[in-house]
């Protein structure tokens, strides 16, 4: 190869370079005009509470224009032109300071709608290029300029295009097809409901923005559905709302809703009962899905007072029981809602076992033992008898779960576990006194017949070691999760929501004590139990310590001691627990003890007539 030809290659080469460096250049200036990573518009006020109405300027990089909207729908050249700083009051720009809509119940014609006033203000803005027209990303932010009364409360707002809620394939109205039907030859069936739709397919986009005592904690791109079942039949509706990649980059929200987890999707949905009871029994062995009270703005009006919660997933499952979500099943309402068609059969495998074993014998009981958690079927049943569940059974309002492949984990172990589910009508609403309640023979009329019909319960029964587990079970969650203490104390974080909804802040009082005496009694005719109920009072030597476990709690010891009440019907079993430093060295029984007994950590023991105290002795380690 001569020299002239060696030359030419390089300075070919060279060529090459700078022209992939040239196209680098290109490629990021093509991007900032027009991706919207970098062509975005700037607010001069972020998204929050404010004293009163201000001026909101937009800029955004030369040779771009501004285009911002009002009512929450999304910016395009055909919104307004930003020319000159914005006034952001209440209703700003907007024809009405209230958002009314008719089509939200299937029967609708003549009525008012639902009215909510418009209390905050929302723009959303984007930076078009003046040169081909190419738009970046939609910013979005929500300003509160006039006293709400909620500046320290959990303010949600949620900002979505009102076409694709109220418009003719809106989600939160009857939609078209149906209106047409409505005024039209009613001789066929009714479609469905736009309401009524569910699925991804009707789920749409929204930004979603959390303030927690007037900072705004996150704000995310979300996707949100219509929520519930026979609520979705109200006016006011709830929402669904989910992290989806495809929105917001992330299936996760960016900062923890719920405690220091992390959380996928949660519903913003009615039912007060039903966050405030799985609040109560965050302890047990059945799944609860934590909550807080909201206020909740839609494009800007206040639309409702109400709880978020979280959703069951395989999300949730990964993140609160270490099951990866691919390995999760849940079953809803007997059918497998996450999971694999074949997944069917492994729920109805319970079933099928009852089919072919007799728990009366302990060797089918405890291989029974294997398929399902006992402990988390108890549980359920136990937070449903208590609060007087009529709108469930083995099969509605139920969910289940389990691994479908065991590994190392406490929950990966394929067995059947139970999750409170939809717990609204434990109210009142359908004409009986809670507190007096038989749940255990009282047919449920919305949900089939009474619980002691039902199949898991009659094969279980059977069992002398699950009627004990079942009773000794039920007293620890009426000794603790079911005082009044527990419930004025779970009930502080709910006032807001209380005052909406109008309910008293001392019901619990009478409650919870009457409902504490009929379930016990109407438990007892259920199992035959004979004995009498006394109490047990558990006690340290020292609060620092040690503690005690009982059965299946673990009691606060306020002062070194606690008490409750168990029927003499079955033994007690309590557990010493030395705190780092210390060591157990024996109980001191109001009831005699051998001397092996007292010195054993843990000790079971009968309950006498009169009851029992039980005191737990530590010593520092190292004492003589």
């Amino acid at each position: 190869m001569d020299v002239l030809t060696v030359l030419a290659l390089i300075l070919l080469t060279a060529a090459g370079i700078v022209g992939v460096i040239v196209g680098m250049r290109m490629q990021q200036k093509t991007e900032y005009e027009g991706s919207g990573r970098v062509a975005e518009p700037v607010f001069s006020a972020e998204s929050g509470f404010y004293e009163g109405p201000f001026e909101l300027q937009i800029t955004v990089p030369e040779g771009y224009s501004a285009y911002y909207t009002l009512d929450g729908s999304l910016p395009d050249r055909e919104a307004l032109l930003y020319r000159e700083p914005i006034w952001v009051s209440p209703g700003t720009g907007r024809d009405s300071d209230v958002i009314q809509i008719q089509n939200m119940q299937t029967d609708w014609l003549g009525g008012e709608g639902e009215s909510h006033a418009i209390g905050a203000a929302v723009v959303r803005a984007v930076a078009i290029s003046d040169k081909d027209g190419t738009a970046g990303r939609v910013v979005t932010a929500t300003y509160f300029t006039e006293p709400t009364g909620f500046e320290d409360c959990t303010v949600v707002s949620l900002v979505a295009d009102p076409d694709d809620l109220f418009g003719e394939n809106g989600i939160y109205v009857t939609g078209k097809a149906y209106d047409d039907w409505y005024f039209g030859d009613r001789s066929q069936p009714a479609p469905v409901p736009n309401f009524q739709q569910e699925g991804k397919e009707w789920e749409r986009p929204a930004v979603l923005e959390i303030f927690n005592g007037k900072e705004s904690y996150l704000q995310q791109p979300v996707g949100i559905r219509i929520q519930g079942a026979s609520a979705r039949d109200v006016a006011n509706k709830r929402f669904s709302v989910y992290a989806r990649k495809e929105y917001g980059g992330s299936n996760w929200f960016d900062l923890p809703l719920f405690g220091e987890r992390r959380s996928h999707s949660f519903m913003l949905r009615s039912g007060f009962m039903n966050g405030y009871i799985q609040h109560l029994v965050q302890d047990r062995d059945v799944a609860s899905a934590d909550s807080r009270e909201v206020i909740v703005y839609l494009n800007g009006a206040l639309w409702y007072i109400t709880i978020a919660q979280e959703k069951y997933s395989e999300k949730y499952f990964q993140e609160n029981y270490g099951v990866d979500d691919d390995n999760v099943i849940i079953v809803k309402a007997g059918e497998v809602q996450s999971g694999e068609e074949s997944d069917q059969e492994l729920y109805q495998s319970i079933y099928d076992f009852l089919d072919t074993h007799d728990l009366t014998y302990d060797p089918a009981y405890e291989e029974f033992g294997e398929l399902v958690d006992i402990q988390s079927y108890i549980d359920f049943s136990c937070v449903n008898l208590y609060f007087a569940n009529l709108d469930y059974s083995e099969v509605k309002n139920t969910i289940c779960w389990r691994s479908r492949r065991n590994g190392y984990g406490d929950y990966e172990d394929g067995r059947w576990r139970w999750a409170l589910y939809d717990l609204d009508l434990e109210n009142g609403d359908y004409g009986y006194r809670v507190e007096e309640i038989n749940t255990f023979t009282l047919d449920t009329h919305y949900a089939g017949p009474a619980f002691n019909t039902r199949r898991l319960w009659v094969e279980l029964t059977k069992n002398a070691g699950f009627r004990r587990q079942f009773v000794t079970s039920f007293m620890d969650m009426m000794n603790t999760d079911f005082t009044v203490e527990r419930a004025t104390e779970a009930m502080e974080s709910w006032g807001v929501v209380m005052e909406w909804w109008g309910m008293y802040p001392d019901w619990m009082e009478t409650f919870f004590p009457a409902r504490t005496e009929a379930i016990s009694g109407y438990m007892a005719e259920e199992l035959g139990l004979v004995g009498t109920r006394e109490t047990v009072t558990l006690k340290v030597n020292d609060e620092d310590a040690g503690s005690v476990l009982l059965n299946t709690i673990a009691p606060q010891l306020t002062d070194g001691s606690w008490s409750g009440t168990y029927f003499t019907d079955y033994p007690v079993t309590a557990t010493a627990v030395a705190e780092k430093g210390y060591r157990f060295v024996g109980w001191q029984c109001s009831s005699p003890l051998s001397p092996e007994e007292a010195k054993q950590e843990t000790v079971t023991l009968q309950i006498p007539t009169g009851g029992v105290t039980l005191t737990a002795m530590f010593e520092k380690e190292g004492s003589f």
